[in-house]
């Protein structure tokens, strides 16, 4: 008698299925974010020009590495900006990435293409917005080298929507084992994120509202993905 064979379903179409929700909440992330930038511009243009430049200007004064003693903190605000740079942030995703796909785990596969899509949607977007409003760099000393426009922080952004992504899925991880240890890399990634955004203001390459706008873009996203992440499981 011969046996009955079932075509079995392409691996192909069921991945695709899987992963619609994180791929829908990516576009609705990238919606949001780029909304997000918008609005805080229109509320700067609503407020005025004045108040936002002596907003920024207070801020600068705080941070801005304008004396012989702050000086001193150069080498390790350089090196903390350079974790916000393009070719170490893609290094970084490329790495996570390839870790989370060797797994052959559902779930780390899905992280893969959360950290994957995270550094590339941050830098196109970025970089369409930067085009879009043109806004120069901060007039002062710039203690780097820059090129580009200064609205809204790439680094800002890269750090919150992509590094943020990393600490979201480490506090992930860590609470499907322990559910009162996921304040840890919260905490961490607070500090780790702050620390690039603050670190172009000191470096007086962007202007506080840039950061701020940049943070803001990058959160927005990042919310987007953990909904995404969590109706695709």
């Amino acid at each position: 008698m011969r046996r009955k064979t079932y075509a079995p379903s392409s691996s192909s179409s069921t991945s695709s299925t899987s992963l619609r929700p994180i791929l829908n909440w990516s576009l609705a992330g990238l919606a949001i974010s780029a909304s997000v930038v918008f609005i805080l511009a229109g509320l700067g243009a609503w407020l005025g020009a004045d108040y936002i430049i002596r907003l920024d200007d207070r801020i600068q004064q705080l941070f801005y590495l304008n004396s012989d003693s702050r000086l001193h903190l150069f080498p390790y605000t350089a090196f903390i900006t350079a974790l916000g740079s393009f070719k170490i942030s893609a290094v970084a995703a490329g790495g996570f990435a390839l870790l989370f796909f060797i797994q052959r785990s559902p779930r780390f596969i899905i992280y893969g293409y959360a950290i994957s899509g995270s550094f590339a949607m941050m830098w196109i977007l970025n970089t369409l917005l930067k085009e879009f409003f043109r806004r120069g760099r901060p007039e002062l000393d710039h203690l780097l080298a820059v090129h580009g426009y200064s609205f809204p922080s790439g680094h800002a952004m890269i750090s919150m929507g992509f590094y943020g992504m990393l600490f979201v899925i480490w506090a992930m991880e860590r609470q499907r084992h322990a559910s009162s240890a996921w304040w840890l890399p919260v905490l961490c990634g607070i500090i780790f994120i702050l620390w690039i955004g603050l670190s172009r203001i000191m470096l007086g390459v962007h202007y506080p509202t840039d950061v701020f706008t940049g943070f803001s873009a990058g959160l927005a996203w990042i919310i987007c993905m953990i909904i995404g992440i969590k109706r695709t499981r």
